[in-house]
């Protein structure tokens, strides 16, 4: 791995530890606080950054706006450090104030599928098993928590795919997803990032950057 990557999602990491949505913040002042922090580290946007508050966050790429965060907005936010040339990629969900039960429990669920798919990260696993690990799981417990039974869900509260990797580019082969067999080598960095949206309720995302290695991975954004 290159180290200027390690740096970059170091740079990443550290912006996104230290934010804190607020009540009456802006989704365009929280991008400004980023991309500041990434211009004093030495970095700029690898990406134009995504900020979602409320049913905002139902769109996995929402366009930051003037909407001011509200008590019990979920928030979700997603940026990378691009620095000398490498690229790094991040998203974290928050709360202002205090969760709900209905998001304490959507969170948890995300955060167990994310984690059963890094732990399925490894050299010579396919992109499509790692993908299925995590979509399962989320079609398997999501409609405990929406407004659909068992029978009727379809895991399709889960948009897009799992990841990709990430090196020069943000977005570059290969695609963690259902139709890729493609099998994973040491050394490649790819992210790891299951979302959750319900309509007229809004979404969840999280996602962490991790390095392939012949034992399983290292994570590079936790």
């Amino acid at each position: 791995m290159n180290p200027h990557q390690k740096t970059a999602a170091n740079i990443a990491k550290q912006i996104m530890g230290k934010l804190r949505p607020k009540t009456g913040q802006t989704e365009k002042e929280i991008v400004f606080c980023i991309e500041n922090a990434l211009a004093v580290a030495g970095a700029k946007p690898s990406f134009k950054t995504i900020v979602g508050s409320g049913l905002n966050s139902f769109d996995p790429h929402a366009i930051p706006g003037n909407k001011k965060l509200q008590p019990g907005d979920q928030v979700v936010v997603d940026f990378g450090a691009q620095y000398k040339g490498y690229c790094s990629d991040m998203t974290r969900t928050f709360f202002v104030g205090q969760p709900s039960l209905k998001q304490k429990q959507i969170y948890a669920l995300l955060k167990q599928a994310q984690q059963r798919a890094i732990k399925a990260v490894k050299a010579g696993v396919t992109c499509r098993e790692i993908d299925l690990v995590a979509r399962q799981y989320i079609q398997n417990h999501c409609a405990l928590y929406c407004h659909l039974t068992n029978k009727q869900c379809s895991g399709d509260c889960f948009v897009h795919t799992t990841g990709h990797g990430i090196g020069r580019q943000v977005h570059q082969e290969p695609k963690i997803s259902l139709r890729n067999h493609y099998r994973l080598k040491a050394g490649q960095v790819i992210t790891i990032e299951p979302g959750i949206y319900i309509k007229g309720w809004g979404g969840m995302r999280i996602e962490d950057m991790v390095l392939v290695t012949n034992k399983g991975c290292e994570v590079l954004t936790r």
